[in-house]
């Protein structure tokens, strides 16, 4: 199995467990300690109309994530935004079509592209933290 395999099911996991007609943008809805995922929001159709069939969701992979009894920390926040840290964790985005019932996404070693995270190590995380 994939990385970005493994990481769909972890957002799968979250989407079960969550009240999917109630997603709050940037609320974590993970369901494994050591790893955050955030409703990013729906894509837009080539109207530039909300479609509520597009889900995005960004995972945050934290560097110490594989380590066990490690949970996740919290982010600081703004008004209109997490603050991230690409010094220690690698932000990936998913997208979920509701209508299809599939993901997509980038592939996690393109996601760490903004992180200090190497993409080898990210993946080795990915690897190691089993589907809660």
């Amino acid at each position: 199995m994939s990385p970005e395999q493994i990481i769909e099911q972890w957002v799968a996991a979250a989407r079960a467990a969550a009240d999917t007609d109630d997603l709050q943008i940037g609320e974590n809805i993970s369901t494994h300690p050591a790893i955050k995922i955030t409703f990013d929001g729906y894509g837009e159709d080539d109207d530039g109309m909300e479609d509520l069939d597009r889900e995005s969701y960004v995972v945050y992979i934290h560097r110490d994530a594989a380590t066990p009894g490690f949970v996740f920390p919290e982010h600081e926040r703004t008004a209109w935004a997490i603050v991230q840290r690409p010094a220690d964790e690698v932000c990936h985005t998913v997208w979920f079509n509701a209508a299809e019932g599939y993901f997509d996404g980038p592939s996690l070693a393109d996601s760490c592209a903004g992180s200090a995270i190497d993409p080898d190590r990210a993946i080795n995380i990915a690897l190691s933290v089993p589907v809660a």
